[in-house]
């Protein structure tokens, strides 16, 4: 029986308020990641022309860790480049950073998650509907380059706070499987499904056959096991549909890294032990 690994988040960029677990030196932070007892991590990248990809997979090879999955929310955070802006400058640009990153996901072996990247629509007609336009092509755009590279994509849903355009399960995965390709599967994240979803297991099996990736955060986006979320029934959700992917730790990086990283990897541990020993 397949049981998921635990992916910690990692990023070079310091801050408290973003929901990346460990942050600073990629090597350092890989490395802590392992002696923690995690055996896969996800990347969360600016720009990939400023990192040296060799560095990282030469850690990667010496600590055996994985990278299931890059993520590329600092494209927007940080950087404020969008596939629904207006301006056709800034989303070339984010269409580039995108390419750039699926290009070094071919190189790690990993997926890429679209997520923030896709900004948020503007409230007056019809200017809401040409960003939606270009958005959608956008990710076209996106996948053809995936399509090159034979890498997948994971459109993120997001709840209503943050963007308002793909903010339920049920909306992104209605786009996804209009656009049609084997290339582009549903990423779900606990803390937006808490805020979104009526009930977060169910979601999980009705969307299961396109689901691709998937974050864990609790209700306050702590670690699993610090808010309300019963993570017992995520995880037998996941079992029940067959997930086989990776299990994506982004939360707050609180009270400080590693006591939040070795937080949600003992609740989650002990969630998968009893769930997978299950007949």
């Amino acid at each position: 029986m397949h049981i998921p690994q635990l992916s910690v988040t990692v990023s070079s960029i310091r801050s408290s308020s973003a929901p990346i677990v460990l942050q600073g030196d990629w090597g350092e932070q890989i490395a802590k990641a392992k002696a923690l007892g995690y055996h896969q991590v996800e990347l969360h990248i600016r720009n990939p022309k400023s990192i040296d990809a060799d560095s990282i997979l030469h850690v990667l090879d010496q600590t055996a860790v994985q990278v299931p999955a890059i993520g590329t929310g600092q494209t927007y955070s940080v950087d404020h480049l969008s596939f629904s802006s207006l301006d056709m400058a800034i989303r070339q640009a984010a269409v580039q950073r995108i390419k750039e990153q699926i290009r070094l996901a071919s190189f790690l072996k990993a997926q890429v998650i679209m997520g923030s990247v896709r900004g948020s629509l503007p409230k007056d007609e019809p200017e809401q509907k040409t960003a939606y336009y270009v958005l959608v092509d956008c990710i076209k755009d996106c996948l053809d380059e995936a399509e090159r590279y034979g890498v997948d994509l994971s459109l993120e849903a997001i709840n209503r706070y943050e963007t308002n355009v793909w903010n339920s399960a049920a909306e992104t995965a209605a786009f996804i499987q209009g656009l049609g390709s084997k290339r582009l599967g549903l990423h779900l994240d606990t803390f937006h499904m808490n805020i979104e979803e009526v009930s977060l297991e169910e979601t999980i099996r009705e969307h299961g056959r396109i689901l691709s990736h998937i974050h864990l955060a609790d209700s306050n986006r702590l670690a699993p096991g610090q808010g309300h979320i019963d993570f017992l029934q995520v995880i037998g959700a996941l079992k029940d549909v067959g997930y086989r992917g990776s299990l994506g730790l982004e939360y707050l990086p609180l009270p400080e890294p590693e006591t939040a990283a070795t937080q949600g990897l003992d609740h989650l541990q002990s969630i998968l032990k009893t769930v997978y020993s299950r007949p």
